[in-house]
């Protein structure tokens, strides 16, 4: 949260910012963010905006719908001219370098990464109850074990799902007693 409310007065750390949360929100790695022009992105017949595009590390395809913060960054770079990518990113070293310093003005701990971004939309859509299914199509894995290790459950989403089992057992308890009085 912090990173997207902080943002940067230079402009390369602002671009390295934009596309760090542009890959929390979309699970995309660095790689496959450097790979993206304008023809990876679409709109279905609902209006939609969404991603699709074959993962470099799996050549698996990953089709991701956009969320709303995802579409705005897009909108402040190129989705209109193939030629060139979506996002005019430096090299991975200056890139990572930009990452640590984002971190390090936010106050984060450990250091800022590619893969942290991945295993934070893993586990924020396992958190949001999206099937475990869906996000493996999205972050372009043939095997939902891989999946797993990514999407992590947290305490918080533990005791959601309990809640809902006890309110259903709730309601059924209340529709066998309905059932006995009759």
């Amino acid at each position: 949260k912090k990173i997207l409310s902080t943002p940067m007065y230079d402009k390369r750390m602002e671009l390295a910012r934009r596309a760090f949360i542009f890959s929390t929100l979309t699970g995309l790695a660095y790689v496959d963010i450097m790979l993206l022009h304008p023809h990876h992105i679409g709109t279905n017949a609902d209006g939609r905006r969404y991603i699709r595009i074959n993962r470099k590390k799996t050549k698996i395809e990953a089709f991701i719908p956009l969320h709303p913060i995802a579409e705005r960054i897009l909108s402040l770079y190129n989705t209109t001219d193939d030629e060139h990518p979506v996002f005019p990113l430096p090299n991975r070293d200056a890139l990572w370098f930009e990452i640590h310093e984002l971190g390090v003005i936010i106050g984060k701990e450990d250091n800022l990464s590619y893969h942290q971004s991945r295993h934070s939309f893993g586990t924020f859509l396992i958190s949001s109850d999206i099937p475990i299914e869906s996000i493996a199509k999205m972050m372009g894995h043939s095997n939902i074990r891989t999946t797993q290790g990514y999407a992590r459950i947290t305490d918080d989403k533990i005791s959601r799902d309990m809640d809902k089992l006890m309110e259903r057992r709730k309601i059924q308890s209340i529709g066998e007693k309905t059932d006995n009085n009759k």
